[in-house]
């Protein structure tokens, strides 16, 4: 027995695998990945309001002068979205405190997913973008940004919280972003998730591009 460990001992050389793995550096990727949760809030009660694929490119943008803007973002792919309308009993909008939420993407059905608040339980809606439909698909700057990818119907003070798988800007020429009007040069925004045309979900906790 002695001698058979012996011998298996001289078989085991110090370092037989460590020293090939780190022979080379590992790959990496320079491109930062990362998800992350928007937050925005609503002034008022709307209509139906569209996000294109525009909009979600849009949503984090720096000043590049007083009336010009350049993303951060060079590519988001949606992951859930998010929202909660309180009711009036807690503050909430005295009217119908009644929101919605409609996938609109290729290769899948328009669905409509909807909730109404009723008593002191708050309207939630939390969905993921339908399996297969486009609404999964990688958004890219230059590539179908006006394509839609959901629609939503809000009261007074509702948040809706979109999360997003994120590609920042490395080594391409920034895309233009949505125009300011007295921005700070150098400065980091938020967009609105509706665009600053619409201007009806303002971001949470961000300043907010004026």
């Amino acid at each position: 027995m002695v001698k058979r460990n012996k011998q298996r001992n001289r078989n085991r050389r110090p370092g037989r695998n460590s020293g090939r793995r780190g022979r080379n550096l590992p790959s990496f990727v320079p491109t930062v990945c990362t998800s992350h949760t928007f937050r925005f809030q609503s002034a008022a009660r709307s209509g139906t309001v569209t996000i294109t694929r525009g909009n979600l490119l849009n949503l984090l943008v720096v000043a590049t002068s007083a009336v010009t803007t350049a993303r951060i973002l060079e590519a988001v792919r949606l992951k859930r979205v998010r929202m909660v309308c309180q009711p009036a009993a807690l503050g909430g909008s005295t009217a119908a405190t009644e929101i919605t939420l409609e996938w609109l993407g290729e290769n899948s059905p328009s669905t409509i997913i909807d909730d109404q608040a009723v008593g002191v339980q708050p309207a939630i809606i939390d969905s993921a973008p339908p399996a297969s439909a486009s609404n999964r698909w990688w958004c890219m700057s230059g590539t179908q940004e006006a394509d839609n990818m959901f629609a939503l119907t809000f009261e007074v003070g509702t948040v809706v919280d979109v999360t997003l798988e994120l590609r920042f800007v490395d080594n391409e020429t920034p895309t233009a972003g949505d125009v300011p009007a007295g921005a700070t040069l150098g400065r980091m925004y938020g967009d609105y998730l509706d665009g600053i045309t619409s201007a009806q979900l303002s971001p949470v906790g961000l300043t907010v591009l004026p």
